[in-house]
């Protein structure tokens, strides 16, 4: 075995056992920002879905990565289909004003595209603000009423 000419011509004359095919990545464009839709304010521990939709010019499959600022992120899911809309549920535990930052990237060649982000509100719960300030105002009034309870709520 090995390689040989014939006639200007040159072969490998042996066995191949392997071939691999590779598609040439050049022109390859990068998917274009994400959308994200879903509630703008959203109440802390409740469950709540957000959609994710990018297009690839080349109409490749696309992974997304989602990072939800708090302290949550999905790394790379999918992939999905080129221009779909993809569900994807998450819950904040804290409360305050939290950014979704979202980018796509193609699949197989990887090129990620720009990010975009949304504001979400997940404000306090005044339920319990109203029970604290109620507790806050029985302790000034009756101030040797609830020791025990006040020490413990450090007050």
């Amino acid at each position: 075995m090995g390689r040989k000419s014939h006639d200007s011509i040159d072969y490998f004359d042996g066995v191949i056992d392997e071939v691999e095919i590779y598609k040439s990545t050049t022109g390859n464009q990068a998917p274009g920002k994400p959308t994200i839709t879903g509630p703008d304010e959203v109440k802390k521990g409740e469950q709540n879905e957000y959609t994710f939709r990018a297009v690839d010019p080349d109409g490749d499959d696309l992974f997304y990565w989602i990072d939800w600022d708090d302290g949550n992120i999905e790394n790379w899911i999918g992939p999905y289909p080129n221009d779909t809309d993809v569900k994807v549920k998450h819950t904040w535990s804290n409360e305050g004003e939290v950014t979704i930052t979202a980018k796509a990237k193609d699949h197989p060649w990887g090129a990620e595209g720009p990010i975009n982000t949304k504001k979400v509100t997940v404000p306090k719960n005044k339920a319990l603000d109203f029970n604290f300030n109620l507790l806050e105002w029985l302790f000034e009034q009756f101030p040797n009423a609830f020791p025990i309870i006040k020490i413990l709520l450090g007050l």
